[in-house]
């Protein structure tokens, strides 16, 4: 795993970058577990067509040498949530390039009583490669109830309303039309990249 955060004491904590086959092989397989423990799918495995034709950047946590957490970002145009809903285009996000643009997706951590610390390095992982590689924002969709958890924190995100799911496809048909609804959002890079500068300074 190519490291990018070394330690967060009092454990260790590294985020990076999948790199051999078995450490791909462990990402799919906990997000597969994490997504039918939800309830979310009921396929043997949760890849979809960006998995599947390499449209995806991976980040992947290790807590003690012990797999937590993943992440990807999306990249491709029209990015998933464009295909999922109807709505009208943000400002903000026609100031952005299309090839500048990518999705937050498949957000996961199991890290008992440290859900928070993986996830917030997960994001940092994403917003460091976002800088390096001159990405400036995109989308992303959440279920409601992770949105009024993200917005009691301050992180920074705009919903999208009105906006009309559409999704039509099988792998995530229960996760949209079961349990809390799912709520497109978009982001902005500087602003995430500015919350989680004030939240690392808060937890160090």
């Amino acid at each position: 795993m190519k490291e990018i955060i070394n330690k967060v004491v009092p454990v260790s904590l590294t985020v990076g970058y999948p790199e051999t086959p078995e450490e791909f092989e462990a990402m799919f397989r906990l997000r597969t577990d994490v997504y039918k423990r939800k309830g979310y799918i009921t396929a043997e495995s949760d890849k979809d067509e960006y998995d599947l034709n390499n449209k995806c950047i991976y980040f992947i946590a290790e807590l003690n040498d012990m797999l937590v957490g993943s992440v990807r970002l999306v990249i491709d145009a029209p990015l998933p949530t464009e295909l999922y809903f109807d709505f009208k285009e943000p400002e903000a996000i026609t100031r952005i390039p299309r090839n500048k643009r990518g999705e937050i997706s498949r957000l996961i951590s199991v890290a008992k009583g440290m859900n928070h610390l993986v996830s917030l390095s997960l994001i940092k992982a994403i917003i460091k490669w976002a800088k390096e590689n001159d990405f400036w924002g995109g989308y992303s969709f959440i279920k409601t109830g992770l949105e009024q958890i993200l917005s009691s924190v301050g992180v920074p995100f705009h919903p999208i309303s009105p906006a009309t799911l559409k999704y039509d496809e099988s792998l995530l048909h229960d996760y949209f039309y079961k349990g809390n609804a799912v709520l497109p959002i978009y982001y902005l890079r500087d602003e995430a990249a500015e919350f989680i500068r004030n939240a690392w300074r808060g937890m160090c």
